[in-house]
């Protein structure tokens, strides 16, 4: 019989499998794009995915980037193709920055990559077990929390709001 000890040393290592597990889909489902620009980069793609045209303080503080650290990463983005700035319908003083439609379709790449992988991985258990894990994540999400978008942000993740495949 194993005890209570046991059985949570159990959970916390098959936890931490799981979770390298996920890190290694979210790692290769990025790997191409992180042929094209850094991870930095990458997550100011993110970050205008899920929240759409924002002004240039906006992202960089969203980003955690310095404002002139921030404003060079945006011409070597806009120079890849990746982003457009234009100016502000509010203010010219402002500009605003967004996704061209590369860009757009480079995050959304991912996303299917990462979602493809998971659904694979899960195809391969049977229907009761697929439910298990189901069960467990969702317990898990609840006893630990969704992290916030800052911290997704850092894996190049942005919490996603819409649970259908892409």
């Amino acid at each position: 019989m194993t005890s209570d000890r046991d059985a949570a040393s159990a959970a916390i290592t098959a936890t931490l499998t799981s979770s390298r597990a996920l890190l290694g889909i979210v790692a290769h489902s990025m790997a191409s794009a992180l042929e094209d620009m850094t991870l930095q980069q990458y997550r100011v793609l993110v970050v205008l995915e899920g929240s759409g045209p924002a002004r240039m303080g906006a992202l960089a503080e969203s980003t955690g980037v310095h404002a002139s650290t921030f404003s060079r990463m945006a011409d070597r983005l806009e120079a890849g193709g990746w982003i457009r700035r234009d100016p502000s319908p509010d203010s010219r003083r402002e500009v605003l920055v967004d996704l061209t439609e590369a860009g757009r379709t480079l995050v959304s790449d991912v996303t299917r990559r990462r979602r493809r992988a998971i659904g694979s991985a899960l195809r391969s258990l049977n229907p009761e077990d697929r439910e298990a894990v189901r069960c467990g994540m969702e317990m898990f999400a609840r006893a630990a929390g969704e992290p916030g978008s800052r911290d997704l942000l850092s894996l190049g993740v942005w919490p996603d709001a819409n649970p259908t495949d892409r």
